[in-house]
């Protein structure tokens, strides 16, 4: 598929030196945060995923195809951070009400868009209750794991979930899940701006719009936090030590 072409400044263009930061990154505060990694995204019928399909079957393939490697990499820090005993917790997307009526203008506008677009036959976020609001059962929670129900992007503007980390003495975030320019980047910047330290797992997010998944993370880890492959991220909460890089490299 053709797209626009954009060119995002190098490392020797930017002016690093004016941007650079260095985290308290500790694992004996981080809680992992995986992000509506839910049916409707993947393979629920009336929802995001057939909308999505619907319009262009090679976009969705292409997606699920990136989502393979994104939920081997979440099922990897899933183990360690079970294996340390340390904090996790889940996030769901969707309208709390079933006529959807809790969701913003915003929000009930692109349900309409996308039902007049298929023939009222596929929308995009489902209703808490049904089988398309539940998490992938690749990576489902297990039992004693936080999860809260959202009908913003942001997890940090319609559930408590702030007040649950600080409770927690979470300070450090390690956030995975989907979609890496919307959720992901939301709730993203609205922890670095409360002051968490925030790691978004490059490699353990997925997009339909894979350049833009790149763009989002090159500028997440300019200005918000950082940016590290489950491996880095494996690494550190094997020795404790932060990677040398802790951010892409352009």
């Amino acid at each position: 598929m053709s797209g626009k072409q954009i060119t995002i400044l190098d490392d020797r263009q930017w002016p690093v030196a004016g941007f650079s930061f260095t985290l308290p990154i500790r694992r004996e505060s981080a809680a992992l945060g995986v992000i509506d990694l839910q049916r409707y995204v993947l393979d629920a019928d009336g929802h995001l995923a057939s909308t999505v399909r619907r319009h262009s079957p090679e976009l969705q393939q292409g997606f699920e195809n990136r989502a393979q490697t994104m939920i081997g990499n979440i099922q990897q820090l899933l183990r360690a951070f079970r294996k340390q005993n340390r904090r996790i917790f889940f996030t769901r997307h969707g309208a709390q009400l079933p006529d959807g009526a809790d969701l913003g203008v915003r929000r009930r506008g692109r349900e309409a868009a996308a039902l007049a677009a298929t023939d009222n036959a596929s929308g995009h976020l489902p209703a808490k209750g049904e089988a398309a609001h539940e998490i992938d059962v690749r990576v489902a929670p297990k039992k004693g794991e936080l999860v809260v129900d959202k009908n913003t992007s942001s997890a940090f503007n319609s559930t408590p979930i702030e007040l649950y980390l600080r409770n927690m003495q979470v300070e450090t975030l390690v956030l995975a899940g989907a979609v890496t320019d919307q959720c992901v980047l939301a709730t993203a910047i609205d922890a670095a701006d409360r002051s968490f330290h925030v790691i978004i797992a490059s490699d353990a997010c997925a997009n339909h719009d894979p350049g833009s998944a790149e763009a989002t993370k090159i500028l997440f880890g300019r200005v918000w936090g950082y940016v590290m492959s489950t491996q880095d991220i494996l690494d550190w909460l094997s020795t404790g030590r932060p990677p040398e890089q802790p951010r892409l490299k352009v």
